[in-house]
C-alpha cells in the first residue's frame, strides 16, 4: 500500500516571516504509522529554506482552504 491509499493526519508547511507578513508554503504531509505505534512518517516534496516546519490538522486545513477558495470566487 502506498501513501496515496490513505489520508494524511497533517499537512506540513514551512513558514517565513511573522504575523500578517508571514508566507505559508505547503511542502508535504504527515501520515500516522500503520502499525499503531505512536509517531508519523513525514513525506516532503520540498525542503524548507529556514528551520521552521508547521503541522496543521489535515481535515481542518482542507476545510479552511475550501472556505478561502469559495470566498475568493464569490468576491
Amino acid at each position: 500500500m502506498s501513501n496515496k491509499d490513505y489520508q494524511p493526519e497533517f499537512n506540513v508547511y514551512t513558514v517565513s516571516g511573522e504575523g500578517k507578513n508571514s508566507y505559508w508554503t505547503r511542502i508535504g504531509a504527515a501520515f500516522a504509522h500503520r502499525d499503531g505505534k505512536k509517531g508519523f512518517n513525514i513525506v516532503l516534496s520540498a525542503l524548507p529554506l529556514d528551520n521552521k516546519l508547521v503541522l496543521i490538522d489535515y481535515e481542518e486545513d482542507q476545510q479552511r482552504r475550501e472556505d478561502a477558495k469559495d470566498k475568493n470566487q464569490a468576491a
